[in-house]
């Protein structure tokens, strides 16, 4: 049996339409359709198939996701740095009373 794919799927793809459904309903079909003729090891290889689509579909998304974490922690440090800055320009450097800080919580800590 020859069976040749006239459907659209790389046209689906390039134009972004978004009808995953439409290539899922396809395949499932054509699956159905060859069930008769297709042994264990062809539907083995089909099940192989499928789960390395899947498997690198999950690598790429990890991908981005941890690409996006760092960049958003990049922003973060400029940001707390921008903010320490003005702070001290606004209120002074804080770290001068951290010595009556640590003289305070001992005598907290010896007394209460």
């Amino acid at each position: 049996m020859i069976f040749q794919c006239h459907f659209p799927l790389q046209k689906l793809k390039s134009q972004g339409h978004g009808k995953v459904h439409l290539c899922a309903a396809f395949l499932k079909e054509a699956i159905q359709e060859c069930k008769d003729v297709l042994d264990d090891a062809a539907i083995t290889e089909i099940i192989k198939t499928c789960n390395v689509i899947k498997n690198e579909k999950v690598a790429a998304t990890k991908k981005k996701v941890k690409g996006q974490a760092q960049k958003s922690a990049k922003r973060d440090k400029a940001a707390e740095a921008k903010a320490k800055k003005l702070a001290n320009e606004l209120y002074g450097d804080s770290n001068q009373y951290d010595g009556y800080d640590e003289m305070g919580e001992q005598y907290e800590d010896d007394f209460f």
